[in-house]
């Protein structure tokens, strides 16, 4: 396909320049974004073990629940029964719960001991993983949840751009180029073939994840436009609140009726919904004391809103599913459209393989923005040589500290995150991570801005590797090896692995920058 030159010449500026505005925020959601593939995993081992007997069995649920509102009446008005227990949520009943929260929250567990009795332990999960997730969805940036959700948006339309503006530059020598990545030449142009290879073959991941956080980071605004549409047809809106909209019964005969017991309501949710396998059942009391009831859980033959898969509201009283418009394989074609959206940007399909498929294309795409900057630097350079300075300009100095720093500060950081969890109070964490987290990353940017470029990046992937391989060691010092989860091994399998590949990356020859070769040129351009 033939494009003239001027409009290449055209696109390659505004690929240029929107890159550079935005591939720090984006290597950090990247990166960020692909530590929470496995969010929840990771709060499993960074949450310490709680001091319960075993949980209980569905059989012996009614009399956990009978023991626990004896003793505490203040949980019957929320409470969550879990069936499938983890080390952060290692009880069979959890109860005190905000109704509405936004991450992991402080809790009571509840479990029978071997005489009968009732044990009740309180503790806060961990935090860490909630944070890198929030790092991730406001592109690094420590500000209100509004405010970085709505600059997320911005970035991701200025991301957009740059996809469409990149493709555009590259279609001329496509079949060419495709495979081409000649580290033998000279540094722009390695770059340049490492950052065309990994956006071409990843460009329908990265229209997916541009065309998803737009609408993620607008959906507020979406739903006002849509309200006020429905609002000029009083019929549709009084369709959208029929009888099946909530899981609330009403009426005197509600009150006269006894809760079916747990294993009641899985059984008559399995004659609806026989492809979905539940999780948790969560009731609060609303409407003058009626129970109200969310089930969540997930169908292995279609995606789910997240990792926490789908829900739906169902009557308690009676069994009967009264709300689906979230619940995979129930939903309405509108909202299956709009359930596509997180399916795609989550990765909630498909199982591990597609998660591991989106971890290593989070990372891919981590390094391509990386790339995409040290050849801008890497292109500033030669042509301020060209003009016969001898040392970087300011502004090619900056970017090349930020470059190096941004993103290496970031990989140290989600380590030190990682490192400090497992030892942190659970009470405390909200606060203590993100200071660990931004006080890793502003050291590093110091250090990047102190030192030359070699030194720095050599030295920042050391002091990443190492962090990274203490993850396994903090862990242990909370958790013995016994004790740990098939889950928790596979992190501290992986942070052993990862460190390797750091520290292998840091010791190679030429760490950091190739030689700039080109006739008449140093080799090395800080000894210029």
């Amino acid at each position: 396909m033939k494009i003239r030159a001027d409009i290449v010449r055209m696109y390659r500026e505004i690929h240029s320049w929107v890159g550079i505005v935005c591939g720090l925020f984006l290597f950090v959601a990247f990166y960020a974004g692909s530590v929470t593939m496995f969010e929840r995993p990771l709060q499993d081992w960074a949450s310490a073990p709680v001091a319960l007997p075993p949980p209980v069995s569905l059989e012996k649920m009614p009399a956990l629940l009978e023991k626990t509102f004896s003793e505490h009446p203040e949980a019957q008005r929320n409470y969550t029964i879990v069936l499938h227990p983890t080390p952060s949520q290692p009880a069979s009943l959890i109860w005190g719960m905000p109704e509405r929260m936004h991450g992991p929250s402080f809790a009571n567990f509840s479990a029978l001991a071997t005489d009968g009795s009732l044990v009740t332990v309180s503790q806060e999960p961990s935090q860490a993983a909630h944070f890198i997730n929030m790092l991730h969805q406001q592109v690094g940036l420590s500000m209100p949840h509004e405010a970085g959700r709505l600059l997320m948006g911005v970035v991701a339309l200025l991301y957009a751009v740059a996809l469409i503006s990149g493709t555009l530059i590259v279609i001329p020598g496509l079949v060419k180029n495709l495979f081409a990545i000649r580290l033998g030449q000279n540094v722009k142009r390695m770059w340049l073939d490492m950052h065309s290879m990994l956006g071409l073959f990843s460009l329908p991941f990265h229209i997916i994840m541009a065309l998803t956080s737009v609408v993620f980071a607008f959906h507020d605004e979406i739903y006002m436009a849509e309200q006020a549409l429905l609002i000029q047809h009083p019929q549709a809106q009084h369709d959208a609140g029929g009888p099946g909209h909530g899981p609330h019964p009403h009426g005197p005969a509600a009150e006269l009726r006894k809760p079916l017991d747990p294993d009641q309501i899985l059984k008559t949710v399995a004659t609806q919904a026989p492809g979905f396998i539940p999780d948790t059942l969560a009731y609060s009391s609303a409407h003058g004391g009626h129970l109200a009831l969310r089930i969540t859980g997930r169908d292995p033959c279609y995606g789910a809103r997240g990792a926490g898969g789908g829900f739906a509201g169902v009557d308690p009283y009676s069994g009967r599913l009264v709300s689906t418009e979230y619940m995979p394989g129930h939903q309405s074609w509108s909202q299956s459209v709009l359930t596509s959206f997180f399916v795609l940007h989550f990765g909630s399909f498909g199982g591990e393989s597609v998660q591991w498929g989106y971890v290593l294309l989070g990372l891919g795409g981590a390094f391509m923005f990386y790339a995409g900057n040290q050849l801008w630097v890497v292109s500033r350079r030669r042509r301020e040589r060209g003009t016969g300075r001898v040392e970087d300009t300011k502004s090619t100095r900056i970017l090349c500290a930020l470059t190096i720093g941004c993103s290496l500060g970031c990989v140290a950081g989600i380590s030190a995150v990682l490192c400090a969890a497992p030892l942190l109070p659970a009470s405390s964490q909200t606060v203590t991570v993100q200071l660990v987290y931004f006080g890793v990353f502003l050291l590093c940017n110091g250090v990047a801005f102190w030192l030359k470029e070699r030194e720095a990046i050599r030295i920042l992937l050391i002091f990443s590797a190492i962090l990274t391989w203490i993850m396994p060691i903090s862990a242990l010092v909370v958790t013995p090896l016994s004790r740990m989860q098939d889950s928790a091994l596979a992190v501290d399998a992986f942070a052993i692995l990862y460190g390797a590949f750091l520290m292998l990356w840091a010791v190679r020859p030429e760490a950091g920058q190739p030689v700039l070769r080109r006739k008449g040129f140093p080799s090395d351009p800080e000894r210029a």
